[in-house]
């Protein structure tokens, strides 16, 4: 009989309790453990055009037009994994982080078409499974915010800045996850650290609720006791989970106005009244779009309501609480 590993505490204030239920339900219902976590990768420095596919089991959505154009960086690719020990581990101390490395292997995919961090992580991280993170939309825009880190224009330099800050909250949580990961070793289940945290980041923050998660209906489920946010209460709109910070407009267009000429650099999603997961569009709130007056006619908020926030990460918040998505881009202000 051993002792369950203790809650997995994230510096957003979130109280994780049992993780070793959770990680075993995601285990258990997600089918991304089967088909990516288990998916045979060498950990050498020579990165086949099997090694790229598996990314896709991780909804990654490569085309093959897509993975040719990694496939094809291969040679830059495998130089910069061969200066990386496949036993090289964010658990190690930061000195112990071969963090230029580890740059060279972010920049040996920099400008690869339609391959961002999450696609170039998803790869990445299955050659360098104990170091590379899967750094995808949701786990990027909670350490943006928890570290307040911005673009520099530079993707490589960027992923980096990122992996530390990945690497700032695994030491934060780094005993409980050890803890978890020696339960999980005693069931046969092998995960590094660092994709167990993936896994707290991705489905159990609060900010995005995959499908294993999602109720026969597409909700998102309650999760009882097993999670809590200590972070203010959350503002405008009924049903917004705690937490969570954002203004809700509907048959308010003055109100809506008044705001986004207030909060320029904030973010609005415009949504219908009733939201639904394949309508759901992020705006940047200076986006012409949005403001001004409506190039059809009729009102800003009345089919249509706007969510707004100055955290962009406050709505994929609200949008995983309330319909169990993530908000897709405006291609106008997000060029």
């Amino acid at each position: 009989m051993t002792d369950a590993p203790p809650a997995v505490v994230l510096r957003s204030e979130v109280r994780i309790e049992n993780p070793l239920e959770l990680a075993l339900t995601f285990v258990e219902r997600d089918g991304s453990y089967q088909a990516y976590d288990l998916a045979p990768v060498a950990q050498d420095d020579i990165l086949t055009e099997a090694d790229i596919r598996v990314a896709n089991a991780m909804i990654a959505r490569m085309s093959p037009r897509v993975m040719a154009g990694i496939y094809a960086r291969a040679p830059l690719i495998n130089a910069a994994l061969g200066e990386i020990p496949p036993s090289a581990s964010l658990a190690a101390p930061d000195d112990a982080v071969p963090w230029l490395a580890v740059e060279r292997l972010m920049r040996a995919m920099d400008g690869i078409p339609e391959v961002r961090l999450a696609r170039q992580t998803k790869v990445l991280h299955k050659k360098r499974p104990a170091l590379i993170p899967i750094l995808d939309s949701v786990v990027e825009a909670y350490l943006r915010r928890v570290d307040g880190i911005r673009r520099t224009g530079d993707p490589a330099h960027d992923a980096v800045d990122l992996t530390r800050s990945y690497k700032r909250e695994l030491d934060e949580n780094l005993k409980a996850i050890q803890a978890l990961q020696r339960e999980l070793r005693r069931r046969d289940i092998d995960l590094t650290e660092c994709r167990l945290l993936d896994l707290f980041l991705w489905a159990y923050s609060g900010v995005y609720t995959p499908l294993f998660l999602r109720g026969a209906e597409g909700a998102p489920p309650a999760l009882g006791s097993h999670v809590s946010v200590g972070s203010a209460a959350a503002v405008g709109g009924s049903g917004t989970a705690a937490g969570i910070e954002v203004e809700i407009f509907r048959d308010d267009d003055a109100g809506y106005l008044a705001w986004v000429g207030e909060h320029r650099h904030g973010f609005v999603l415009n949504a219908a009244r009733s939201p639904r997961p394949e309508y759901l569009i992020l705006h940047r709130a200076s986006c012409r779009t949005i403001t001004g007056r409506p190039t059809r006619g009729g009102p800003w908020t009345g089919p249509y309501i706007k969510v707004c926030a100055d955290d962009c990460l406050q709505i994929a918040a609200w949008t995983g609480a309330t319909v169990g998505a993530v908000p897709r881009r405006c291609g106008v202000c997000f060029r």
